[in-house]
């Protein structure tokens, strides 16, 4: 695998952490975190704060809004491919 710098990660880490990367690419980025100290601590910061935010926000949205974001999804879903 070629290089990655800390900026490509960082700028990924969100999408990697959500699991909303192909296996390649995440597997490039889970290589330098092996290795990468700094990104490695941004990485576990990133995981604690979600898991804190999913935790403290535990409130149900309306039905109407969750319909709405998941017709939304299929959509951009459907024109992706």
């Amino acid at each position: 695998m070629s290089e990655i710098s800390c900026d490509e990660v960082l700028a990924q880490i969100e999408l990697f952490i959500d699991g909303e990367l192909d296996r390649d690419r995440a597997a490039h980025l889970a290589d330098h975190l092996e290795t990468c100290t700094p990104c490695q601590y941004r990485a576990t910061f990133q995981m604690k704060l979600k898991e804190v935010l999913r935790m403290k926000c535990r409130s149900e949205a309306p039905e109407h809004v969750v319909v709405r974001i998941r017709t939304m999804i299929r959509s951009e879903r459907r024109h992706l491919r």
